[in-house]
């Protein structure tokens, strides 16, 4: 009775796991999925309105928790702090890429902004592209490894 009580706690751990691991594969992938969003709707902006950038982003419904930290960041630098990004779901390497992309926004007249705008937009788009390529395929192999490598663990302990 025992042993089968530490094979389904040890599996349900492994299980819990690989979740824990797709949940924040699925968090990247929002992640890209809003930012090419932000992009989207701050080019349109300044094609057709040119309100202030900090207005812009302003007032949106994120479902990414870690883009709405950052914008917030975003805003707080724009009215006269340092810029101090969190991480979140990022690597280093797409945090360093997003603090770019925040400091340089509105730095430029307006045709340069849309230009960089829609570069951005589009390298933004094939991460997202290829994050939800690997998602759709590694997706639920992290929860079947978690659950499988829990089980083993609980067999290996009785």
């Amino acid at each position: 009775m025992n042993g089968v009580l530490i094979v389904a706690l040890s599996a349900l751990c492994g299980l819990m796991i690989g979740i824990a691991l797709t949940k924040r594969q699925r968090e990247r992938e929002a992640y890209y999925r809003e930012f090419s969003g932000l992009c989207a709707h701050i080019i349109s902006n300044i094609s057709y309105r040119a309100d202030k950038i900090a207005d812009v982003v302003s007032g949106i419904e994120w479902q990414s928790s870690a883009l709405q930290k950052n914008v917030e960041e975003y805003k707080a630098y724009v009215s006269g702090g340092e810029l101090s990004l969190s991480q979140g779901v990022l690597t280093k390497a797409e945090l360093a890429a997003v603090k770019e992309f925040f400091v340089r926004l509105g730095r430029y007249d307006g045709e340069t902004q849309l230009a960089e705008l829609k570069q951005r937009q589009n390298e933004l788009a094939l991460c997202y592209k290829e994050i939800k390529d690997k998602n759709d395929k590694q997706g639920n192999m992290y929860v079947k490894l978690g659950f499988l490598a829990g089980l083993l663990l609980g067999i290996l302990l009785v």
